[in-house]
């Protein structure tokens, strides 16, 4: 049986890519910093023998050593601070457990040469106007004293010590940017999972600055196809691949798919983000992958359409009333 390794394997796309693995025969061998009975997130596989728990800091050499396993094939680096209120209240803890875990687990994968997939963030693109974007873009940010800016920086400068080590050596690894995922058991702060949240609890969905922004929102089952093609295949090693829907949608359209699913008659309530966030807040009107490198090379094109995400995360919700208390 094939040994994998998952960080950050508690949370949205870890749990569903540790499910994943699992059916699909492999052991897996997961890490993150909550306690196992903590989590809902874990309760299809916390019982599954080939399923083995750490609970642990990445940035501790102690922790990192009971967790990593010296004969994995691979390991699924997913581990990281999320969310924009996660990132503007402690942005240090986010570049230090991006960073300096990183690091470590690169030292550790380098000696053991165990491949690594590391997932990163159309965040990194930053300002960048000229959409779609490629792999190649320029990186357009912000100032440094705009603490919106501290999580695209941290993802920009774990992607340079991937490369330079790859470079140096031959390491094998390979990067992939997500593009707005969502879905089941999703926490409920990000544009989807909190629209959905707020509607099923019969609350006003915020709707920041009338709406206009839009993403290109990715369900999770087709980022878990993208993310195993990314692991597994030899054609990917030292690339970095997008991983999103190229189909923009502006927030106010998902909002109004959200209410339509939720079945609740609710208006939006609009939210005016300089005033609820401040100087330390700045949006990107447009965020909007090329996709072509993820269908040349790994033969991956998103299935789910937005409309049918939705629906189905919130069929989910419907079924697991935990989520709504």
């Amino acid at each position: 049986m094939n040994k994998v390794m998952v960080t950050g394997v508690a949370g949205l796309i870890g749990s569903h890519l540790a499910e994943r693995l699992l059916e699909e025969g492999y052991e897996v061998h997961g890490t993150d910093i909550v306690d196992l009975g903590s989590t809902n997130n874990l309760l299809n596989i916390k019982n599954n023998s080939n399923f083995k728990y750490y609970q642990g800091d990445i940035r501790s050499k102690e922790d990192l050593e009971k967790f990593f396993q010296h004969d994995s094939d691979v390991i699924y680096h997913l581990a990281s601070v999320v969310g924009v209120n996660r990132y503007m209240e402690d942005p240090l803890s986010l570049i230090d457990i991006s960073v300096i875990g990183t690091k470590a687990l690169i030292e550790l994968c380098q000696v053991n040469q165990v491949r690594m997939l590391f997932t990163s963030t159309s965040e990194v693109y930053g300002r960048n106007t000229e959409i779609p974007w490629n792999e190649d873009e320029d990186r357009v940010l912000g100032p440094t004293n705009v603490d919106r800016w501290c999580y695209s920086t941290a993802k920009a400068l774990c992607e340079h010590m991937l490369f330079g080590v790859h470079h140096n050596n031959g390491w094998p690894m390979s990067i992939i940017r997500f593009f707005n995922v969502y879905g089941p058991r999703q926490n409920p702060i990000y544009v989807v999972s909190k629209s959905i949240y707020s509607a099923m609890k019969g609350l006003q969905p915020e709707l920041y600055d009338g709406g206009k922004q839009t993403r290109c929102f990715t369900y999770i089952g087709d980022v878990v196809d993208g993310i195993i093609l990314s692991a597994t295949k030899e054609n990917v090693l030292g690339q970095v691949i997008n991983l999103g829907n190229p189909i923009e949608k502006s927030m106010k359209e998902v909002m109004d798919i959200v209410i339509r699913e939720t079945s609740f008659e609710l208006s939006y309530l609009n939210v005016e983000t300089q005033n609820k966030y401040g100087k330390v807040y700045e949006d990107i009107p447009r965020r909007v992958p090329n996709v072509d490198k993820a269908k040349e090379l790994l033969g991956w094109t998103p299935k789910t359409t937005v409309e049918e995400g939705i629906k189905r995360t919130v069929d989910w919700v419907k079924k697991n009333p935990w989520y709504l208390d």
